[in-house]
């Protein structure tokens, strides 16, 4: 994809601003991409930003993967329940783009040439023509991060998907296991492994189905026992784990010799994310042999880098022209900068190694950021002929002693390769901007049919809704006037938010990451197709990965833009100054914050009234027009506020989000105040417990909110008393980043972090929202996950207001722990069970029954418990 430069003017701002120590570098073969700033306490770095992560975690840095997962199932049941009543007459439909793409990190491929893609935050796709056009397969599926693919040998139509981005990318959440469909993807049936977190690699045995491995790098933001690699022999119904290394190393790749699958290799990571800081190295991290089809595994160490802190992610390759030729792309820790380690070869299948790429330019093709890299291509029929993945495509012809680079034009960061077993120039290939193929090896041609991007923030021209415009992970600013399939970049960098204005609608004020390198919104006058850089902003200033900005709904020329401070502009954009010296936060320090605003908001019914939201819990009220602030945090929970919203009409009313995950309550974060910020109430009511996005008042019925949230959007048309979601099953499971209204066509614009846009026709939707309907009978779920390793969740679901008793009981009848016992109320009740027995034992290994009773009648449902 062909992306314009950054002008001149501003290029010199950012290299002006990184002399200084508050600029980004531009890395290699990207130079109209400025690149990220690193967490603090890390190595100064140009990595993929932990924006979403640090949203979602709890004060601690904790993130509460077991929340994540009940919510999850919280919303599938009411989906569920809901779709099962009546269908909606109103439906989402697709916004696009199509052609812009977004981050693929897996590829299969079968002996007939279909292909099978895995994207980071999409879900898993098909294409029977080559590419050129694709059917999504998991868009009725609850999981959506893909780590790996691959095909059984012996039957083609069965597809096996592991969950979890693999390439510790902190913008999403860790899987729920391993997948498989037995019907090239119509149906989908989950095998267990949930605290396998992110997986890595799957192999399927070519000489027995039922004997598959998993490399399993575990929870990104936790240490524990689940990481490894696991082994089945019946097909996914047991498991058992093959390799543990320690609580915090995972298995990240595992490849079979394919003349002699008894041989394997696997590659064990030393990786986990921190508030502070990220750890994606260390003395775990290597490479392993098993010679018995992977019942047993040896370090080998002969010719590798030794075992130390500065050894990072490792891919693997076998030549399968001769399987004793064996590849590895080793990459290095933060002391070394997260560059290449290394491109090393086995001739002797692994028994001695030797580094082959010493004076070249492989150990700098990696950003600075090699954990997000691991793929490595080998040509089918010359085992000397090979492919490294990094922010480029490299290619060598003998066994990696020299490189050149064959991108020619490519999107950059590079993730997923298949090399055609009968032509070697034929290559499929996935990185952060989609799908590419070539059949020269050369020249590549981009797929325009997968709407698999990533945004952050969008916009809709208020005179035309037909101009759509947003921010997108790794694929800048992009707009569209004519339909999904024709979206064009009008901003490099990674994009965020744009404002158009209302009256001149050829302006446009629009970001790449951190405010433009601190330089500030670029400006245009030409609805985006040129942009210059505005003036009055302070380089130093903590300006945020997603710098906020709004504008005057009364009068275009006012318009607020955040840093730790509130800026103001009362010409159009075109020259800012602060509003006040008031910093907003509390400059957190080595905190999971950077201490920046993350929300403003002018009264459409009262324009002095400004409002301000920030990344570490504050909330702000100013009557002034920002020239002083009152906080108004008291009674707020100090998450990262994503969101303050005036009411259209009422000057006292106002709204909050929050993002992450509640502490000990099981309620969303979402609250309204009738009094401008004095006191707040709870308004999530029945929403699951789920991070909160974005938020919109209806202006025609201000009672009527829509809420953009982890698990799409929901609705209340009675200020919160109630929530719905909104045309359940017409969007794909997906986090909405934000929602925008317009108003002249009553549309609702959805900008989802991994399913591009959609919209919906507000005049379609009832005047009042359905409210879920209490359960027909008494009902206990099945046990999740199942087998487990650590707490099994399920949920009770009572008819109407009675006495109810769920417990656990062992195999011989004795009653271990007691879950629940009481009156209970109607409805949907989450449990958990923390695998704890009477006297805070943790519960052996083996078969449990959870045993529900309520009114004489009795409900039991079987658990195994793993080691």
């Amino acid at each position: 994809m062909s992306r314009p430069r950054i002008p001149p003017a501003v290029l010199l701002a950012a290299l002006l601003a990184l002399a200084i120590g508050a600029g980004e570098a531009v890395r290699r073969g990207d130079a109209d991409r400025p690149r990220e700033r690193p967490a603090a306490g890390e190595a100064a770095e140009h990595a993929p930003e932990d924006w979403f992560y640090r949203q979602r975690v709890r004060p601690d840095g904790t993130f509460p993967q077991d929340r994540y997962e009940a919510s999850r199932h919280q919303v599938l049941a009411t989906r569920a329940q809901t779709l099962g009543t009546s269908a909606s007459p109103y439906t989402w439909q697709a916004v696009g783009p199509y052609n812009i793409g977004g981050r693929v990190t897996a590829l299969a491929v079968d002996p007939a040439g279909r292909i099978y893609l895995g994207a980071a935050n999409g879900g898993v796709w098909k294409s029977v023509d080559g590419g050129v056009n694709w059917s999504s397969l998991t868009d009725g599926q609850s999981f959506v991060a893909v780590g790996s693919l691959a095909i059984d040998p012996s039957n083609a139509n069965t597809i096996y998907c592991g969950t979890g981005e693999a390439n510790a990318s902190a913008d999403s959440y860790d899987g729920d296991g391993l997948w498989r469909s037995p019907d090239g993807g119509a149906t989908w049936q989950n095998l267990g492994l949930a605290d396998a977190g992110r997986i890595g690699a799957v192999w399927v045995d070519p000489g027995d189905p039922n004997h598959l491995l998993v490399a399993a790098e575990g929870h990104l933001f936790s240490t524990g026992p689940d990481r490894g690699l696991y082994r089945s022999h019946d097909g996914g119904v047991t498991w058992e784990q093959a390799l543990y290394i320690n609580d915090s190393t995972g298995v990240v790749d595992v490849k079979a010799n394919p003349v002699d699958p008894d041989t394997m290799f696997c590659a064990s990571w030393t990786l986990i994310r921190r508030p502070t800081y990220r750890r994606a190295s260390g003395a775990g991290s290597g490479i392993w042999r098993s010679v018995d089809r992977g019942e047993t595994w040896t370090r080998l160490s002969s010719g590798l880098p030794a075992a130390n802190d500065s050894l990072g992610r490792i891919g693997l390759a076998i030549a399968p022209s001769r399987p004793s030729t064996v590849y590895a792309q080793i990459g290095s820790g933060s002391n070394l900068g997260y560059v290449g380690l290394g491109f090393y070869r086995s001739q002797d299948g692994g028994t001695t190694w030797a580094r082959r790429d010493v004076g070249t330019t492989f150990s700098g093709d990696f950003g600075g950021f090699c954990w997000y890299f691991g793929a490595v291509g080998v040509d089918p029929q010359n085992a000397d002929h090979v492919w490294a993945m990094g922010v480029d495509i490299d290619v060598s012809t003998n066994g990696g002693s020299s490189w050149s680079d064959v991108s020619n034009g490519m999107h950059p960061d590079q993730h997923a390769i298949w090399v055609d077993p009968t032509n070697a120039n034929h290559i499929y290939e996935g990185n952060d901007g989609g799908f590419w193929s070539t059949t020269s090896g050369t020249s590549w041609t981009h797929s325009t049919t997968l709407p698999i991007t990533q945004f952050y923030d969008g916009a809709v021209d208020a005179s035309n809704a037909a101009n759509v415009y947003g921010g997108c992970q790794d694929n800048s600013t992009i707009k569209t006037t004519s339909g999904p399939s024709s979206w064009t970049t009008i901003l490099g960098g990674d994009g965020f938010h744009v404002v158009v204005d209302p009256v001149s609608t050829n302006v446009v004020l629009m970001e790449y990451q951190y405010c433009c390198s601190n330089s500030g919104f670029q400006r245009s006058v030409t609805s985006g197709a040129s942009s210059s850089a505005t003036s009055g902003w302070t380089t130093s200033d903590r300006f945020g990965w997603d710098t906020p900005i709004a504008i005057n709904p009364r009068n275009h020329n006012v318009l607020i833009a955040g840093s730790q401070y509130v800026y103001r502009s009362t010409n159009n954009g075109v020259s800012w100054s602060k509003s006040s010296a008031q910093d907003l936060t509390t400059d957190p320090v080595a905190q999971v914050v950077y201490g920046t605003c993350t929300t403003l908001c002018i009264s459409n019914a009262d324009t002095t009234l400004y409002y301000a939201g920030t990344d570490d819990g504050k909330v702000w009220r100013s009557n002034n027009r920002g020239a002083s602030w009152t906080d108004v945090s008291a009674g707020l929970p100090g998450r990262w506020v994503t969101r303050v919203v005036a009411d259209p009409s009422d000057p006292q009313v106002v709204y909050v989000t929050e993002s992450g995950f509640t502490q000990d309550s099981h309620a969303a974060l979402v609250f309204r105040s009738a009094n401008q910020g004095a006191a707040w109430s709870n308004i999530s009511a029945n929403l699951p417990d789920f991070p909160a996005d974005a938020l919109v008042v209806d202006p025609l019925a201000t009672s009527t909110l829509y809420l953009g949230t982890d698990f799409g959007v929901w609705f209340s048309t009675n200020t919160g008393a109630s929530w719905a979601e909104l045309a359940p099953g017409s969007m794909p499971f997906q986090a909405i980043d934000d929602l925008v209204l317009h108003a002249g066509t009553r549309q609702l614009f959805a900008f989802t972090h991994g399913r591009s846009a959609w919209k919906l026709d507000l005049t379609t939707v009832p005047a009042s929202a359905p409210v879920a309907a209490l359960p027909a009978r008494f009902e206990l779920s099945s046990p999740w996950p199942n087998p487990a390793r650590g707490a099994v969740r399920l949920s009770l679901e009572l008819p109407q207001p009675t006495h109810a008793e769920v417990a656990i009981y062992d195999v011989v009848g004795r009653r271990v722990a007691t879950l629940l016992e009481g009156a209970m109320d109607a409805g949907r009740h989450d449990l958990a069970w923390d695998r704890r027995v009477s006297g805070g034992r943790r519960a052996d290994a083996g078969v449990y029954f959870v045993r529900a009773v309520s009114g004489g009648t009795t409900l039991t449902r079987r658990v195994v418990l793993a080691d």
